[in-house]
């Protein structure tokens, strides 16, 4: 299984790319969310994949610029009648956190107004996701979509590592910074674990 690549972008077009890893081209599949944020030709960049394979289109790799974009993907292919295609689609139409606050909101309208998607498929994968993407809230993902300092990073990944789960620590990250400037991870760490501990006490 591929969960990423990393190498030197040789080609690209807003639904594909090409990654020379190590002198090996990988074609990639990439919805416009993701063309938008590629570098240049010849630059580095990773890009999380998802690996597909089926009888009749052999293998296919589908790639992301984030984590958060390809767990909407696979999120997006669980739900009935939506395949790959459809999913990089939709991921296209609209941006990831619009996206995600759209499902959060249950707006219907602006889902809809993605192509190949009309108002009772936006009803469907509104109420297919909306449970799913749980806590999550848009802000968190522009945090983890580059927007992060680095000792927000720090602070995500000390928390994980110590067991808390990701969806809780990024809302209450997200939610804090909002609230004071930090100056460490250490610091973002101890209020996210107090903050945590006085919710699990309600």
């Amino acid at each position: 299984m591929i969960a990423f690549l990393d190498g030197i972008i040789s080609h690209k077009e807003p639904v594909f790319a090409v990654l020379n890893c190590a002198g090996v081209g990988y074609e990639v599949n990439i919805p416009l969310s993701t063309y938008d944020k590629l570098p240049e030709i010849g630059k580095k960049v990773k890009l999380h994949i998802h690996y597909s394979f089926n009888e009749m289109d052999g293998v296919r790799l589908f790639g992301f610029i984030s984590q958060e974009e390809k767990n909407l993907f696979r999120n997006l292919i669980a739900i009935s009648k939506i395949g790959p295609k459809l999913a990089l689609a939709i991921l296209s139409g609209l941006p990831v956190n619009d996206l995600m606050r759209a499902i959060q909101a249950g707006d219907v309208g602006l889902i809809a107004t993605i192509p190949g998607i009309g108002k009772k498929s936006a009803e469907r994968l509104i109420i297919e996701l909306k449970d799913k993407v749980g806590n999550i809230s848009a802000e968190s993902i522009l945090i983890s979509q580059g927007d992060s300092s680095d000792i927000v990073t720090e602070a995500e990944s000390a928390l994980i590592t110590l067991g808390y789960k990701q969806f809780e620590v990024r809302k209450q990250i997200s939610k804090l910074i909002k609230e004071k400037d930090y100056k460490t991870s250490e610091e973002i760490v101890k209020a996210t674990i107090r903050s945590l501990y006085k919710k699990s006490r309600r």
